[in-house]
């Protein structure tokens, strides 16, 4: 399977809500279900429903190629999500600078490698790791602006906020793809690219997402050994739902996860319609498996919408992408 690297530089700021009161909340990443849904619409924008349709039903038996979520990067650093694995740090490290690991959440490429070689950290790289949080809050700022809408019968006004992601320069997001068939290569670029011009995320309205694919790469040096490595576990670059397969011994695989669960409103190409999606839970990035999860496209279309509302079913991407992680 061919690995491959790819970076987006932002044009201007970004809108990655967060379920919370009003639209304040926003996160400086995407997840991987966030941006499958993206490269669908921006699909059905360009292309005829059977082609779409078509799409779906591919990856639903077998996905053309994987994704990872993106995150942030900085000039040459590419910040990787921590594993919640912390076994190859000593207990007594653990009892020094406890705290400083429970804040630590993200590593980069020579930090991520150490950490899932199965090597015991040291003070030292403990230290250098908690050193690099700052540079990866100095990659974005967050603005929150107030907003007034107006009633449409009264007029009366209304306060609220609305929060955005500015990122600095030499700064943005990148995401792994790997393919099955290099055929799918060119469709996915297709796809991306399009996507860059209607925009990723929210408040497109306002010009929010609009970005610049700077390079594609297939991976090199240090992050072909992370991804492409043969050992015993699996942490996640991507969130995750399992397969009806696989759920029965699901139990026996786990050894460090988090869930989270995903809703909002249903966006059908340029159309946000008012329907909201089946609530699903996926395991997040950084959780630990003992085998290879794999994962499905979930089934989360409304029941009772009638078809003149929608008309497809709504799908929300679960397949993993992950990471080798042990002693080799």
């Amino acid at each position: 399977m061919d690995v491959y690297i790819y970076k987006l530089k932002f044009r201007g700021p970004t809108h990655f809500g967060e379920t919370g009161i009003d639209l304040e909340n926003v996160n400086e990443m995407v997840s991987s279900d966030t941006l499958f849904s993206a490269l669908v619409n921006a699909m059905s924008v360009i292309y005829p429903k059977e082609e779409v349709s078509e799409f779906i039903n591919t990856f639903k038996q077998q996905p053309l190629f994987l994704l990872s979520s993106l995150f942030p990067y900085s000039d040459e650093i590419c910040f990787l999500p921590r594993p919640k694995d912390d076994s190859y740090i000593s207990l007594e490290l653990k009892k020094d600078k406890g705290k400083e690991i429970k804040r630590l959440k993200w590593l980069d490429a020579k930090g991520f490698e150490k950490w899932i070689s199965g090597i015991h950290l040291g003070e030292d790289d403990l230290n250098r790791l908690v050193s690099l949080q700052q540079t990866y809050r100095d990659a974005f700022k967050l603005e929150i602006r107030p907003r007034v809408s107006l009633d449409r019968v009264t007029q009366s006004s209304n306060i609220y906020h609305c929060g955005y992601v500015y990122f600095k320069d030499r700064a943005g997001l990148y995401g792994f793809v790997s393919f099955n068939d290099l055929s799918a290569m060119e469709p996915f670029r297709k796809l991306l690219t399009a996507l860059s011009e209607i925009g990723l995320g929210g408040e497109k309205t306002y010009g929010c997402g609009l970005f610049d694919v700077v390079s594609m790469e297939k991976v090199s040096g240090i992050l072909e050994k992370i991804l492409l490595s043969d050992v015993e576990n699996y942490t996640l670059l991507s969130l995750y739902h399992p397969s009806g397969q696989e759920i029965p011994g699901i139990d026996n695989s786990l050894i460090a996860y988090d869930i989270v669960r995903k809703k909002g409103w249903i966006t059908s190409g340029r159309y946000a319609l008012p329907l909201k999606r089946k609530s699903v839970g996926f395991f997040t990035e950084g959780s630990v498996f003992s085998r290879k999860p794999e994962g499905c496209l979930v089934d989360v279309t409304p029941e009772g919408a009638s078809h003149d509302t929608l008309q497809h079913k709504i799908y929300r991407y679960g397949y993993a992408f992950t990471s080798p992680i042990g002693r080799q």
